[in-house]
């Protein structure tokens, strides 16, 4: 049987093809329902943790308005790991979305959220799947000189990537380059040759640029325009404080395994919140003025470009920079050993211990440690 599938564009339905364009299915039975595929890319720190809180609890809300996170998560970290590294075709990832879709009430959009998506400088891979979607690329960016200052925090606290851990701030900044993703310009003329330009969906980092906030940006490109119903998540994934980030920076973080290594991040947060209560704000700018306005030069060709080509205006982001006068993060620990010890290394040592009494109580109420149930005793 020969057929042609249409759909309204309005709901998400667009025939699929390598290059976008109409596409005469000819195949033996009904015809198949031509789904929108949403790969959100990140960038990170610019809401992707809350984002994705937001798609895990309401996924069953989504899939009533039609729309799948694939496997009923936010992030799909061991999906997209999969096939970055080969273990998994794309064809065949594809055929489990449509399984997955197939499954529940009409679904006409599919999402793949992972903004580790933007570490691979080549996301031909992710192109295939053009072969069986009409491919959407979600992108936010935001402003390189504070995206590069909540980077350094975020490395130095998770510290899953041993050559940025331990750095100061100035010796990160000499690494900047190595982020390729944050060169606005040529990192989206990269998804335009793979997507096609016209499905291309950006987001300016910025309050007044995202009415309603970053999540509701985000369900805007999804085509969803009312919230109301929706369950929406609190902050996910703060920085910490410059002190705080200090005290992790030097810590092997990254040799602990990661269910040790979130504890001990859960114990700052611990820590972070009660410094907080006893002294002033910190500030969480680290560059000065005439260094971030150096910083700000070297992107503002790529940004002005991409702010012509999507947004038709010479500037991309609106914001002003922060006065000269602003009050820099003073990453440093406390000079007395006293106060070290106080603030620090006794609350740690306290965290850890409440951490492992409450791991042990759950232990004995499912019948003793595991040492003891595999002894009998």
């Amino acid at each position: 049987m020969v057929c042609t599938v249409q759909m309204p564009a309005a709901l998400g339905f667009r025939p699929c093809s390598r290059n976008a364009r109409a596409l005469r299915i000819v195949q033996q039975g009904p015809c198949p329902i031509v789904r929108t595929l949403y790969l959100h890319i990140g960038a990170h720190r610019t809401a992707t943790s809350a984002t994705q809180s937001f798609l895990a609890r309401n996924n069953d809300r989504l899939r009533e308005h039609g729309y799948l996170p694939v496997n009923g998560v936010g992030r799909q970290t061991a999906l997209v790991k999969a096939l970055v590294e080969g273990e998994r075709p794309v064809a065949d990832a594809a055929r489990m979305i449509r399984q997955q879709a197939e499954a529940g009430p009409a679904i006409h959009s599919a999402i793949i959220s992972d903004e580790n998506i933007c570490f691979q400088k080549d996301l031909s891979i992710f192109a295939r799947f053009r072969e069986h979607f009409d491919v959407r690329v979600i992108f936010t960016l935001r402003r390189q000189d504070l995206w590069l200052e909540s980077w350094y925090y975020q490395n130095i606290k998770w510290q899953w990537k041993p050559r940025f851990s331990h750095l100061t701030f100035p010796e990160f900044m000499d690494r900047r380059h190595e982020f390729h993703w944050i060169h606005y310009d040529s990192y989206i003329r990269h998804l335009e040759t793979l997507f096609g330009g016209e499905n291309i969906r950006l987001t300016v980092h910025e309050r007044a640029q995202m009415p309603g906030g970053p999540i509701a940006a985000f369900c805007r490109h999804l085509g969803l325009d009312d919230l109301d119903g929706f369950t929406q998540p609190g902050r996910v994934n703060s920085s910490l404080s410059p002190p705080v980030a200090e005290f992790a920076r030097r810590m092997p973080l990254d040799r602990a395994p990661s269910p040790y290594r979130r504890e001990l991040i859960r114990v700052l947060y611990r820590i972070d919140a009660e410094l907080r209560e006893n002294s002033n704000r910190h500030s969480s700018l680290l560059m000065a003025r005439p260094e971030r306005e150096r910083v700000m030069a070297e992107f503002e060709p790529g940004n002005r470009a991409v702010a012509q080509r999507y947004f038709d205006r010479a500037t991309l982001f609106e914001d002003p920079l922060p006065p000269a006068d602003a009050p820099l993060g003073e990453m440093a620990l406390p000079e007395a050993s006293q106060d070290l010890m106080e603030d620090y290394i006794i609350p740690l040592l306290h965290g850890l211990i409440e951490g492992r009494r409450k791991n042990q109580g759950k232990a004995d109420g499912r019948g003793g440690s595991p040492a003891a149930r595999r002894s009998g005793s």
